[in-house]
This record gives structure tokens, sequence and C-alpha cells, in this order.
């Protein structure tokens, strides 16, 4: 996915970027205006607050101004989880919403989803603001349901429903496949199915044709 750079420059590190960050997190918002992505990131590096963010994202591109190992000010929680650990997203064009929001919603979803597969995280990594500070943002994006959102995001990693098959009997559960490696998704913890159809005493197999997993005694 193509992310284009506008980075902020080091000489502002120390007001909005300060310290080296190990990212265990995104945490979303929405921009409250109707700036694009590239007027959302020009502004935000060019004023003297220190409120600041990694990606802002609009219907057309992924704008990154801040690299991901580099905290951020956005999450509202001084030197708490959101700040010091987050990836912070704005989602643009939330103040009028409508069709432009919604690609840029979408396209936020598949950035993230991405960004889950490609550093083997979880449904659960996924933050939105309120979560650290109370604030209600993403506002549109919760307006519209969080719930509808991660689904985004899963649908987006193939991380929906997975089939299987116990001695016969055919079920869809909660699950994804990623490597080559078969997910259930139970409370939001990942359990490998071989591991688990093994722990409990079947046979675990693939049908490849039917994309099934295979579990007989």
């Amino acid at each position: 996915m193509q992310v284009r750079k506008m980075l902020l420059p080091t000489s502002k590190y120390k007001l909005k970027a300060p310290y080296a960050m190990n990212a265990d997190c995104y945490v979303v918002h929405n921009t409250a205006n109707d700036a694009s992505a590239n007027n959302e990131i020009k502004y935000m590096i060019g004023n003297s607050s220190q409120t600041s963010y990694h990606y802002a994202i609009d219907d057309k591109e992924i704008v990154q101004a801040i690299p991901e190992n580099r905290t951020a000010w956005h999450a509202g929680d001084l030197n708490g989880q959101g700040n010091m650990k987050g990836i912070g997203i704005e989602i643009c064009y939330s103040k009028s919403g409508g069709a432009r929001f919604d690609l840029a919603e979408k396209l936020a979803a598949r950035f993230i989803a991405e960004g889950l597969k490609s550093k083997g995280w979880g449904i659960d990594r996924v933050k939105k603001h309120q979560d650290f500070s109370g604030k209600y943002c993403p506002h549109r994006t919760l307006d519209k349901g969080w719930d509808r959102f991660l689904n985004m995001i899963k649908a987006e990693m193939g991380q929906d429903k997975l089939t299987i098959s116990i001695n016969g009997d055919t079920r869809q559960i909660n699950g994804y496949i990623k490597s080559g490696v078969s997910y259930a998704v139970i409370d939001k913890i990942e359990i490998p199915l071989r591991t688990l159809g093994e722990g409990l005493g079947f046979k675990v197999g693939w049908d490849a044709q039917n994309k099934v997993v295979v579990w007989n005694d």
C-alpha cells in the first residue's frame, strides 16, 4: 500500500515527537474538519502546538508525518499508553461526512489491516482516542458504529469467519488464515486451530478444495 511521506523536521521532534517508541497499538481519530490529508499534515507540521500524529488518511491517499518509532501527542493521556505506545491515525473529512469520509474510513481500514498483518497484531490492537482520554473521538466513526469499523478492518484482514468440520459436522467460527496457518479468535485471543485440535485429541487436516479445517477422531 502506497504511503506518501511528508515528514516532520527533526528540529521539531522535541515539540511534537519527543521520545523513541516501541508501538503496540493503533489509535484512531477523526479530524473534525474537512481538510485533505495533505493539508492536515501540512498544518500539523507548520504550527507551534504540541498536537501531532503519525498518519492522516483521506479518500485518496495516506500521508505520513512521523515515523512509527517516535511518539506523538494525539491520545490526550499525557505519558500514558495512547501517546507513548500508540500510532496515531487521523481519518479526514469527518466534519461533513458523506462519500468522502466513507472512502477515507475504508482506506484507513485497509491501511490498519495491512499494518496489523505485517506486525502480527490482532484486532485488539486497534483503539479509539476515547479509550485513553474519554473524548468522543473518532466522533463520526463512533456515530456510525465502532464495531462496524472493526468489522471493516477484519474483513480487510480476511479475519471474519472460518469453516471447520468436526467429525463431519461443519460449522463457521470466528477466525482467519494468515501465512497458511488457520487461527480461531476466541474472546480476542488468537489460537492456531492445529494446536487447539491436536490438544483436544483430534487428527487435524485441511480440505484445500473447500477451504475447510478438518478435525477427526
